[in-house]
C-alpha cells in the first residue's frame, strides 16, 4: 500500500537503513571485526534488527558466536551498554527519536556503519482490498501528513508514498556475505 517518508539521517524517500551500533570503547570499527562475537536483535522477524544483519552476513547465527533477542531496539541498546552483547542493528528512525528524546540511552554507544537502504516498513492492507478503498486509504494518509504536521514532525514523518509490493522483492534476494575475520 505504501510507506511514510522519515526525516531521520539514514532515510531517503520511503527507504531507510539500520545503523550498526556498538560500545564506543570497542576495538572493532567494521562489521567483520565482530565475527564470532555476540549480536543482539529486537526479534527474529525484524526487518531492521535481524534481517538487515542477515543481508550483510548471510546468517547471523553462523557469523556471530551468539544472537540474542531483546524484544525491542531500546532493550538491544541496553544489552550493549550492559556488555551482554557486542553489536546490534538499530533502525535509523528509532536512533533519531532516541537522540531527540532520550539521548542518555545512547551514552557510550556509537554507530560504526550502516546497512543498505531498503524500503521502509509498509503500511499494508489485504490484496483483495478494492482499488477505490485502497485509493481512499492512500489519500487519507497523504491528508494526515499534510494536515497534522506537528504530530508527524514529532514522529519524523514528512510524507507518504504509495509503493507497490514489488519494492520489497529485493529483500528476498540472497543476502550479501561478509567474511568472518580470520
Amino acid at each position: 500500500m505504501g510507506c511514510f517518508h522519515y526525516s531521520a539521517a539514514g532515510c531517503d524517500a520511503f527507504g531507510y537503513r539500520s545503523f550498526l551500533v556498538t560500545r564506543r570503547k570497542e576495538p572493532g570499527q567494521m562489521l567483520a571485526d565482530f565475527a564470532g562475537r555476540v549480536a543482539v536483535c529486537n526479534s527474529a522477524d525484524s526487518q531492521s534488527g535481524y534481517h538487515s544483519l542477515r543481508r550483510l552476513t548471510g546468517s547471523p547465527e553462523t557469523f556471530f558466536s551468539q544472537v540474542n533477542f531483546s524484544g525491542s531496539h531500546v532493550n538491544s541498546l541496553q544489552s550493549l551498554r550492559n556488555g551482554d552483547a557486542d553489536i546490534a542493528a538499530i533502525d535509523c528512525v528509532t536512533w533519531a527519536l532516541i537522540q531527540r528524546h532520550q539521548p542518555g540511552w545512547l551514552a557510550g554507544l556509537t554507530a560504526i556503519g550502516d546497512t543498505p537502504l531498503t524500503p521502509g516498513l509498509p503500511l499494508i492492507t489485504s490484496p483483495s482490498t478494492p482499488p477505490e478503498t485502497l485509493q481512499a486509504l492512500r489519500d487519507a494518509l497523504k491528508q494526515l501528513v499534510r494536515e497534522h504536521k506537528d504530530v508527524c514532525k514529532a514522529l519524523l514523518i514528512h510524507d507518504f508514498t504509495p509503493v507497490p509490493r514489488q519494492a520489497w522483492d529485493m529483500l528476498l534476494r540472497p543476502p550479501q556475505k561478509t567474511s568472518p575475520a580470520p
